[in-house]
C-alpha cells in the first residue's frame, strides 16, 4: 500500500514540474526556450532569434511550438573593374627634305659661273667677273644681272675660282731640268714669274703669293729685266698647286715657270 502511495506521489510531481527547460506559467503563458551554440560551431551570418509559444490550460502546458526566423544579410559583393586603358603613343615619322641646289654652270662656287650680261654702254668700272677663262675687268652701267658674280679685285676672283677648281694649267711651264707638263706632284726649286711692266698685275701677285720676292736679271724673264719667285723649293702640293691655278686666271698673267737647277 506504501508503494502505490509512492508512486503516485511521483507521478504527481512529474506533472506538476513538466519537461526539463520549460517554463510553466499559470492559465494562458508564454515559453522561451534559448538556444545556445555549442563553441566550435559558425553561425550563419545574420539575426537568428527563435520563439517558442505554448498555452497552458488547467495546470497543463501544451507541447511548445518553436518558430525560428532566420534573418540573413548578405552584403551585396562590389566588383569594381577600373576600365583598362590603352594608350597608344602615334608613330611619327620625320623624314628630312634637303634642298639640293646645283648651279646649272656645273662650277662649285655660282659666283663662279661665266658672267655674259649686257651691262650697257657707260664706262662706270663695276668690277671683275670670271668670262670662263680668267677674271676679268668690267664696266658698264649696271653690273645686273650678275651682280653676284663680281668681285672688288682681279685677286679676289682668283682665289675664289681657283677654290671652285678653275685652272689654266697650259699657262705652267718647265725650265733647266724641269720639262712640262708641270702636273700637281712636281718638284720645283723655284716657281718663277714675270710681272713686266703691269703694277697691277705683280700686286696680285703678292696677294696670291705671300713670299713673293722680285730681284732684277733676265733669266727667266726677257721682259723689264726683273723676274719674281711665288714659291720656294718643294713639291706642288694641293696648297701650291690652287696658288698657281689662281695666278693662272688673272689677266694677262704667266707664264708661271717649275725651275730645276740640278739633280
Amino acid at each position: 500500500m506504501r508503494s502505490l502511495n509512492f508512486a503516485v506521489v511521483l507521478a504527481a510531481l512529474l506533472a506538476c514540474n513538466g519537461e526539463p527547460g520549460t517554463t510553466e506559467t499559470g492559465g494562458t503563458g508564454t515559453a522561451t526556450t534559448t538556444t545556445s551554440t555549442s563553441p566550435g560551431t559558425t553561425a550563419p551570418t545574420g539575426d537568428l532569434t527563435t520563439t517558442t509559444t505554448g498555452t497552458a490550460t488547467g495546470g497543463m502546458t501544451s507541447a511548445p511550438t518553436t518558430s525560428t526566423s532566420t534573418t540573413a544579410t548578405t552584403e551585396p559583393a562590389t566588383s569594381t573593374t577600373g576600365p583598362a586603358t590603352s594608350t597608344t603613343e602615334p608613330a611619327t615619322s620625320t623624314t628630312s627634305t634637303t634642298a639640293a641646289t646645283t648651279d646649272d654652270t656645273g662650277a662649285v662656287d655660282p659666283q663662279c659661273a661665266p658672267a655674259t650680261g649686257d651691262y650697257g654702254e657707260c664706262a662706270a668700272v663695276l668690277g671683275f667677273a670670271f668670262d670662263g677663262t680668267e677674271c676679268t675687268l668690267r664696266s658698264g652701267c649696271s653690273c645686273a644681272p650678275d651682280c653676284d658674280k663680281f668681285f672688288p679685285s682681279a685677286a679676289a676672283c682668283a682665289l675664289s675660282c681657283a677654290a671652285a677648281d678653275h685652272c689654266n694649267p697650259d699657262k705652267f711651264d718647265g725650265a733647266g731640268l724641269a720639262k712640262p707638263p708641270i702636273t700637281q706632284g712636281t718638284h720645283c726649286d723655284g716657281v718663277y714669274m714675270c710681272p713686266g711692266a703691269d703694277p697691277e698685275l705683280k700686286q696680285a701677285y703678292q696677294t696670291i703669293f705671300p713670299l713673293l720676292t722680285c730681284e732684277p736679271g733676265d733669266f727667266p724673264c726677257s721682259e723689264n729685266g726683273e723676274h719674281c719667285m711665288g714659291l720656294l723649293s718643294g713639291t706642288l702640293g694641293p696648297e701650291e698647286w690652287a696658288k698657281m691655278c689662281a695666278a693662272s686666271l688673272l689677266p694677262n698673267s704667266g707664264p708661271f715657270i717649275c725651275t730645276v737647277f740640278g739633280p
